[in-house]
């Protein structure tokens, strides 16, 4: 292995350690694994993040991350009022059928 080769790698190794870090002092991701992007508000239906906020939380500083929590304490308080307390009324989710239709 050539000294450039491994110069990089070491630099490599090192930026990983640093991300690793810093992730692990900040808040935990706010994912739950329900991973679907609504059409209408661009926010994912399972954490209420957008796009751009689920790929940069890995580099977000922890202060950053805690201002995006609260933000989206805020985004799952302005849907409806079932959203609020997790009854699964997400955004872009399907209605919830009657319960005399018949399920097909």
């Amino acid at each position: 292995m050539d000294d450039q080769r491994a110069r990089r790698l070491l630099e490599r190794e090192r930026r990983r350690a640093e991300r690793l870090k810093a992730l692990a002092e900040g808040p935990p991701s706010p994912c739950i694994g329900v991973c679907r992007i609504d059409d209408r508000s661009g926010w994912c239906i399972g954490c209420f993040r957008n796009i751009d906020e689920i790929r940069e939380w890995m580099i977000m500083p922890p202060a950053e991350r805690h201002r995006l929590l609260e933000e989206l304490k805020q985004r799952r308080a302005s849907q409806s009022p079932a959203a609020a307390h997790g009854a699964g009324s997400h955004p872009g989710a399907a209605p919830a059928a009657k319960p005399d239709e018949k399920q097909k």
